[in-house]
């Protein structure tokens, strides 16, 4: 209790308090009586009065069962503690220190008690657990003890051995005080966390990493923290801060003291806005990311719902937006306001922001039909959807991306264009694509045909399980359904369900694939032509499965 060290505790009791009539020995008239040595107090018929409170001039004193005046003593009377000085004056307004080796009572632990103007201990009770002190708040015992640690939402204390401070909400170090309204650096606690293994699923990462274990509590004593899986957010004398579900304040978050040149809000504002560091001093921010939402003037809703996103700024302070560029080696995505973008992101060129889709919202059918907005006319990226993490530009020819059904191939080209940019079928590498989507044929059936519409002409081709084109000048390939699919001069001409399979042969209708039935040992190729050189292909009997990107 350092902090209370000048809080007087020995109350002294004079004799002069109990002037005039206490000095003179009453019998038939009420009032108080010391001719035994011992102060008692007489009623009307000379009785001794017990087990009450009796005044003299200002102070008040507990007569016992014994009629006598209890001193130096804790006790209970009904749900109320009092305290009695070594004169038996009721201690009021002040703290008094109970120590087991000289208190007279088992029934009250070691430690400090707060005794009000009526004398009573404070002491939880069902409609407050927080008292205030010289505006300075506590939490005390059903008892009267003041407690200190990690508090739960109800006032109890928490088991600070395992890891109280995950768990609680409010926190009193040894003076007993609150903290309210202020910081705590937790690290810097004796029982601190130090090289702690827990994680924070909100930030991604191990506390031991931090150089800082920063909590804040409100105006109301309680810790800071976010409910969820989504870091909360809130605004500090004028700054504004992150927190995650453990009430750790987010240590790499800068916050925003001031917006400046921003213009009404507008998804596409004319003009960059800027942002000012209040953890740095207020300086503004320059060639810097920062992690917040914005202001109302930029995004009505995302400022209400607290919706943050990640932003940069250029040398100037001024943040990037409705672009691509570049940082630390590598391209992001800036949408018409400056917030980064994660996922699916269509420009019109790299200056015009169109629309941005999170990868799980779409299935793969809807980048073979063209089906998100804007994407015949705009060129679709990918960035890295990991928002807190990454988000930047992903090229290349096998990247692994998870939709909604499924996880499926994309290729970008170096500058992060798609291929097969804008509903435009591109062969790469011996394999098609759409939109960036590989067609791949269906592991459970080892083949697909592609559907290849080049100005006036509509033709076909196999591709495998990896979106390789299988080529042939006469080949037949069985997939896993059990049927063949008949390849001529490298094109799809014909899918049959035969048990064996077709064979090539110049027969009595032209060189082609014919049916072939080894039990027939007359004649095995009665089944007749099935496509030859100059015959159109056939589709109709293709497995739906195996139609990767077909048009009604």
């Amino acid at each position: 209790m350092k902090k209370r060290l000048s809080i007087p505790i020995v109350l002294t009791f004079s004799i002069v308090l109990l002037t005039g009539f206490l000095n003179k020995t009453v019998y038939a008239e009420e009032g108080w009586n010391n001719d035994s040595g011992e102060w008692t107090y007489l009623d009307a018929d000379n009785q001794s009065l017990k087990n009450v409170w009796k005044k003299s001039k200002d102070s008040w004193f507990y007569l016992s069962s014994d009629g006598k005046i209890k001193k130096n003593s804790i006790f209970r009377l009904g749900n109320a503690v009092y305290y009695v000085d070594e004169d038996g004056k009721m201690v009021q307004n002040s703290w008094i220190m109970i120590d087991k080796s000289k208190n007279q009572s088992d029934d009250f632990e070691e430690g400090w008690y707060f005794f009000g103007s009526n004398g009573k201990a404070f002491q939880r009770n069902n409609n407050s657990f927080k008292k205030e002190i010289n505006e300075k708040k506590y939490i005390f015992s059903e008892n009267g003890l003041m407690l200190t640690g990690w508090f739960d939402e109800n006032g109890h204390s928490i088991d600070e051995s395992m890891d109280g401070f995950a768990e609680g909400l409010y926190y009193a170090q040894e003076d007993g005080v609150l903290f309210t309204g202020q910081w705590l650096d937790y690290g810097e606690i004796d029982h601190g966390i130090g090289g702690s293994d827990l994680y924070s699923m909100v930030a991604d990462r191990y506390y031991s990493d931090y150089e800082k274990l920063w909590i804040y509590f409100d105006v109301n004593s309680k810790k800071t923290y976010s409910k969820g899986e989504r870091l909360i957010q809130k605004n500090i004398d004028g700054s504004t801060y992150g927190f995650d579900e453990n009430g750790i304040m987010i240590p790499w978050w800068s916050k925003v003291a001031t917006v400046s040149n921003a213009d009404k809000s507008n998804p596409a504002s004319s003009a960059s806005a800027k942002y000012y560091s209040g953890y740095d001093g207020g300086v503004l921010l320059k060639n810097m990311w920062f992690w917040m939402y914005p202001s109302e003037h930029l995004s009505e809703i995302d400022y209400y719902d607290q919706e943050c996103s990640w932003w940069h700024t250029d040398e100037n302070g001024e943040v990037y937006r409705n672009r691509i560029r570049k940082i630390g080696g590598k391209n992001y995505a800036f949408d018409g306001i400056g917030r980064m973008q994660t996922g699916f992101v269509l420009f019109d060129g790299k200056s015009e922001f169109v629309a941005q889709y999170d990868v799980d919202a779409w299935e793969s059918e809807d980048f073979k039909m063209g089906s998100l907005y804007g994407i015949e006319k705009s060129d679709l990226y990918l960035f890295a959807p990991d928002e807190l993490n990454n988000g930047s530009m992903q090229i290349g020819k096998e990247i692994k991306v998870e939709l909604s059904d499924g996880v499926f191939t994309f290729g970008f080209f170096s500058n992060g264009k798609a291929y097969g940019n804008r509903n435009q079928l591109q062969k790469k590498d011996e394999k098609y694509y759409i939109n960036g989507l590989k067609l791949e044929a269906d592991q459970d059936y080892g083949y697909g045909v592609v559907e290849i519409r080049k100005n006036d002409e509509t033709y076909y081709q196999v591709v495998d399980s990896n979106g390789k084109i299988v080529k042939g000048d006469k080949k037949a390939v069985k997939d896993k359904d059990g049927g063949y699919l008949l390849i001529i001069k490298d094109k799809f001409t014909a899918w049959v369900g035969d048990d064996e399979k077709p064979r090539w042969r110049d027969g009595a209708d032209g060189a082609g694939f014919y049916h072939y039935d080894k039990n027939n040992k007359e004649n095995p190729f009665e089944g007749g032509l099935i496509a030859g050189y100059h015959t159109e292909p056939s589709i109709d009997e293709l497995p739906s499965e195996e139609r990767l990107n077909f048009k009604e």
